[in-house]
Parts: C-alpha cells; structure tokens; sequence
C-alpha cells in the first residue's frame, strides 16, 4: 500500500501600525487652593468653576497634562483616585469623568484636568499634597 502525503504552502500577511510610544506628563499641577478643615468637606475645581462646602475660595487653577503620542491616533486615559487618613481625592478629566478618550490631534496634545478633594477628618493645617496616577494607552 502507497501513501501519499501532500503539502500546501500559503503566504500570509500581518498588519500592523508603526506608532511613537505614547506618554504623559505634567507640565502644570492641579492647584486646589485654600481649603477649609472641615470634616466631611468637599472642593471641587473643574473647568467650570470652584465649588463645594470647604472651598474658601482663593488660588484655585486647573492642572495641566502633556500626552505625547502619534498624531492621529486614539489614546484611553484614565485617572486614579487617592486617599491616605485625611483626604480623599478623585482627579477629574474635561468630560467630568475619570476616563475620556481623545484623538491626539498633534504628536503634543494638552489636556486640562481638575479634582474633587474630600476631607474625611480634620488634620493639621498647613501645606499638602496628594500623588493619583495617570494610565494613557492606545486604543
């Protein structure tokens, strides 16, 4: 008995879309301003305005994001809330979410972004801050 065994061969192809690593940075950070050290305060900037119970009102200035990437193309960000024993902050993006998606129109596009920052319990006056962080990826 014979055997007979026949091979195909096919090409095939791959696509695939040569981009620049995207990243992001911060050119301005997000200036709260004065709060009041209330427990269960809230201030919240946006581009909007300034508003909320613990806001007193003064120096308050979005942040400022720099996201570099291929220009044309669609990029995810989000951004991460953060707390610690006294603060609870919640970054907000322009679309009042804490994730949009954009179409970078040039290889440099900025972004502004504001936050909610919640007082949980009262603490030591003086000078503070909160890191959150900032995912961005192709989409």
């Amino acid at each position: 008995m014979q055997r007979l065994f026949c091979l195909a061969t096919a090409i095939a192809h791959a696509h695939f879309n040569l981009v620049l690593p995207v990243s992001i940075e911060q050119a301005k950070p997000l200036e709260m301003g004065e709060i009041y050290n209330i427990p269960q305060g809230v201030c919240e900037v946006t581009d909007t305005g300034y508003k909320g119970n613990a806001c007193a009102g003064s120096n308050y200035s979005l942040g400022k994001l720099i996201v570099n990437g291929s220009s044309s193309q669609q990029v995810q960000i989000k951004v991460n809330s953060a707390e610690n024993n006294e603060v609870k902050f919640k970054p907000i993006l322009p679309n009042g979410q804490q994730s949009i998606s954009i179409l970078l129109s040039t290889a440099t596009t900025e972004l502004y972004i504001g936050g909610e920052l919640s007082i949980t319990k009262s603490a030591t006056e003086g000078n503070k801050s909160i890191q959150y962080t900032i995912e961005v990826n192709y989409q």
